[in-house]
């Protein structure tokens, strides 16, 4: 009884800090504070994740079954989101309209995408059409298609768009995942058309459903929220993307896979992917910092992931990473270090 209680509290707690920090651009924008939540995702949240640390804590697995409800809450909190802060914009100039883009695209990039992220590996249709809904609210359809097709398949590989090289910066990793994302999207898509005989018009075919579903959402946008709310709705998406793609570029950096004698990569294990252990980013994030756990078995929902200590080891959590990813000169030589500790630590194992 006073274990399922204790499940059951620890739901309540997580369920609350995720709600609160989902619609936190709502209530910053009605006392007209909206630049706060970029104060709250990328300063207080990794002091928070600091002085909690990197240690053993209640993990989301006390969800349970209860767990596969939770992202598709989250889908109705991300456009019950987008429809709030879009309806109550008011235009006055382009400071305002520009913070209040930055401010909902963190939101929708953080957790949206996250939760997009966690639909699109589930086995149901529904939830991957959940997925598709969402990535298509941020103009971004196509990457449900790359990510489980082509990044989980070629990833820690330099024919992975989306695994940034050793000494490569943000910027230069911003051109290399979204364009090949883009083009990989499309011919692995192409190949299935033809594969199965469907013309490239066709509900059959997934671009196609979501660039209809994008199309969707900047019409609605334009003609209920005006030239402005489309403004903002478009700014919202470009900058979802860009956190999108910074994940990316923490998550696996510098990483690559060894060819056997046969010239053929070894199987992705937990040690192709960056762990971080920070508590309050594990939380609000579903546990999408066990990234290790994640690419090992794709398929384990977000409550069944686990921190991997055999793993590379982040120094900070994500939103503290993400920040300082944006200064190359700072995070090139911060990862050299860890990857070096990483190495060292893996002949020692070796050796032994």
């Amino acid at each position: 009884m006073w274990v399922n209680l204790r499940k059951f509290s620890y739901s309540i707690f997580f369920l609350i800090i995720g709600i609160c920090f989902t619609l936190q651009v709502s209530f910053w924008q009605s006392t007209d504070l909206v630049w706060m939540t970029l104060i709250v995702s990328f300063l207080a949240i990794p002091i928070l994740d600091s002085l909690a640390g990197a240690r053993k804590f209640p993990s989301l697995a006390s969800f349970g079954t209860f767990a596969h409800w939770v992202p598709r809450l989250y889908f109705l909190l991300h456009f019950y989101l987008l429809f709030t802060v879009l309806s109550s914009f008011e235009f006055t100039n382009f400071l305002e309209l520009f913070l209040t883009g930055l401010a909902l695209g963190t939101i929708t990039g953080g957790i949206g995408i996250t939760i997009a992220h966690e639909l699109m590996h589930r086995p149901k249709k529904v939830d991957r059409f959940l997925s598709k809904l969402i990535m298509a609210s941020v103009l971004y359809g196509h990457f449900c298609i790359e990510h489980v097709k082509g990044h989980h398949v070629r990833v820690a590989t330099p024919n992975d768009p989306a695994t940034a090289k050793r000494g490569q910066s943000l910027y230069g990793f911003f051109l290399q995942s979204i364009s090949g994302t883009l083009l990989h999207s499309f011919s692995l898509q192409k190949l299935f058309l033809e594969e199965h005989n469907i013309k490239m018009i066709s509900f059959k075919n997934e671009l196609f459903v979501t660039l209809l579903c994008s199309l969707f959402f900047i019409s609605v946008s334009w003609f209920f929220f005006g030239f402005y709310g489309l403004l903002l709705f478009v700014l919202q998406a470009i900058w979802a993307v860009l956190l999108l793609e910074a994940t990316n570029y923490i998550e696996h950096y510098g990483l690559l896979r060894s060819k056997n004698k046969s010239g053929k990569y070894e199987s992705v294990s937990y040690k192709h992917s960056w762990n971080s252990n920070h508590a309050i980013s594990n939380w609000i994030l579903f546990h999408l910092p066990w990234h290790s756990h994640h690419h090992k078995s794709m398929n384990k929902a977000f409550h069944e992931l686990e921190p991997i200590d055999n793993a590379p080891q982040m120094p900070f959590g994500y939103p503290a990473m993400i920040v300082i990813a944006f200064f190359p000169f700072v995070f090139i030589p911060l990862m050299e270090r860890q990857l070096k500790l990483y190495q060292e630590r893996e002949e020692k194992v070796i050796t032994v």
